[in-house]
């Protein structure tokens, strides 16, 4: 679920909490190596946290993209290869600070694939999981800019990913590009409560926002993040965007979703057909098609979160665009949702 201003216009989202108090994320590297620790860290927390273990050439490169991304837009001075706003404002530019929380051109490029199609990167991974990674090419990538007001929440859109992803079998990775400290923003979950009920209100579509008398104060954790760090967290962690406080930083993040390659793997394919009643896909690598089923209790959702049902259904996406569909039988579509 995207943590964006532009997807959330025209929504009322609850005023949260100004007054939450921020604890330390555990580390998990100790625990790379044993399984049955690494298991028992995921139930006790529903995240793991673990610190520069992901290739720092690869993260040079990612670092590289934000930055002459930035530069492009004037937002960084040419001569500076720090990240440090100019300060020159948004008037003249093609672009808003919203743009900056979704940076789709990002995902036009798929930059994503500079980590997911790195041999050491995926290597790290399955030490990780235990398993080979499945990525899935739901990719949020961010630059939010140092432009919030201090006095308010902190908290951007408290929210579980797995509501908005049901039966999608995943694992939430968020990876810093850059030096990430609380003034910063970065991003912040609540520890243990993937055990605990979904949150969100069923009694305010089309979003369904947690409300803010819903939302714990206790138990929201965070850190000072690096290049190399990783969070692995929950589907059903509840997890926050933070406000970027800082004098002249961009939050320089990305968060993309994995599972383990011999479970229950999404079906990821172009849209053929859609109706009310069924979606046809097809693979674009394999040409495989598929037909699954829609019905009521399916979440059809495109790239603002919010659940399109009945005749909403057909204009959710155009043909040939990529999609990704969860069923746990192979027939019944449980989830079908834009890539990002």
């Amino acid at each position: 679920m995207a943590n964006s201003q532009n997807v959330l216009t025209g929504i009322k989202l609850p005023e949260y909490p100004r007054d939450i108090e921020f604890g330390a994320l555990r580390t998990s590297n100790h625990l790379l190596g044993d399984r049955a620790a690494l298991k028992a860290a995921w139930d006790r927390d529903g995240y793991w946290f673990f610190r520069n273990v992901l290739d720092q050439d690869v993260m040079a490169e990612l670092r590289g993209l934000w930055m002459e991304f930035l530069h492009r837009q004037g937002l960084i001075d040419p001569d500076v290869n720090e990240n440090r706003y100019n300060h020159s404002g948004f008037d003249n530019k093609s672009l808003k600070p919203a743009d900056l929380e979704r940076i789709l051109e990002f995902n036009r490029r798929k930059i994503h694939t500079v980590l997911t199609g790195n041999p050491k990167i995926n290597a790290t991974m399955k030490a990780i999981l235990g398993d080979d990674p499945f990525w899935l090419p739901q990719t949020e990538y961010r630059a939010n800019p140092p432009c919030c007001d201090p006095g308010k929440s902190r908290l951007i859109y408290p929210h579980q990913d797995g509501f908005y992803s049901r039966g999608l079998e995943m694992k939430i990775c968020w990876i810093p590009v850059d030096r990430v400290d609380l003034d910063t923003g970065g991003c912040a979950w609540m520890e243990g409560a993937h055990n605990g009920p979904i949150l969100h209100d069923l009694n305010n579509p089309p979003l369904f926002p947690i409300s803010a008398d819903t939302l714990p104060r206790e138990g929201w954790k965070t850190a000072v993040f690096e290049p190399g760090d990783i969070v692995i967290f929950h589907l059903n962690t509840p997890h926050s965007g933070l406000t970027n406080i800082s004098e002249d930083r961009f939050r320089l993040t990305f968060d993309i979703r994995v599972t383990e390659a011999s479970g229950n793997t999404p079906f990821i394919g172009n849209v053929v057909e859609l109706t009310e009643q069924q979606v046809t896909v097809e693979n674009e690598d394999t040409s495989a098609r598929r037909t699954y089923s829609i019905s009521p209790d399916t979440y059809v959702r495109s790239t603002d979160g919010k659940k399109r049902e009945g005749s909403d259904i057909p204009t959710t996406f155009a043909k040939g665009e990529t999609v990704v569909i969860a069923s746990s039988d192979g027939r019944l579509a449980t989830l079908v949702r834009a890539i990002h």
